[in-house]
């Protein structure tokens, strides 16, 4: 009987991924999304098993190149890696917001601060995407005709009182 071949430690990205990876992210944040698309595929031909790596060049795959189908494998499947990254997260749910996906990002947000309350990057991303006003009409679906009219005239009324420095009018709950 032979001996067991032993295994390998597990070895992270090499560091010319990890420096593709940080650039792409500078040129993400310096809004070059094509930029930062080509630093993300350099790192991730490099180490394509690393969910960072794999979230950020999916995120760009869908934003710069279209590539839908791609790119949200690549996202979702960083997301249900071992490790809980939030930033994995709000990659997930800019990726949804891409693709007009409004209901998924929102729910994709709410799932991970379930994982971690109060965590200030997916707070922020949270309130970024703002919230649902009730419906004019309580009784009423929220996809009725009279209420999509009724709610269109009304976000036209307030918006413009809030560009005149009005406040909103109070709707009771405060």
């Amino acid at each position: 009987m032979t001996a067991p071949t032993p295994i390998p430690p597990e070895r992270g990205p090499s560091p010319e991924a990890i420096a593709a990876l940080e650039e792409g992210i500078r040129r993400f944040q310096a809004g070059d999304p094509e930029g930062a698309h080509e630093k993300f595929g350099h790192a991730y031909r490099r180490a394509p098993s690393d969910l960072r790596i794999q979230s950020w060049y999916g995120l760009t795959l869908v934003l710069v190149e279209k590539n839908s189908n791609l790119g949200v494998v690549l996202v979702d499947g960083a997301v249900r890696g071992p490790r809980y990254d939030p930033e994995l997260v709000i990659n997930q749910s800019r990726v949804a917001m891409a693709l007009g996906q409004r209901v998924r990002a929102v729910r994709a947000l709410e799932r991970g601060l379930a994982q971690t309350p109060n965590q200030p990057a997916l707070m922020a991303a949270r309130e970024a995407l703002g919230r649902r006003q009730r419906p004019v009409i309580g009784v009423l679906s929220r996809r009725n005709w009279l209420n999509r009219i009724l709610g269109r005239l009304q976000h036209g009324w307030t918006s413009r009182r809030a560009a005149k420095g009005k406040p909103p009018p109070s709707d009771g709950e405060g």
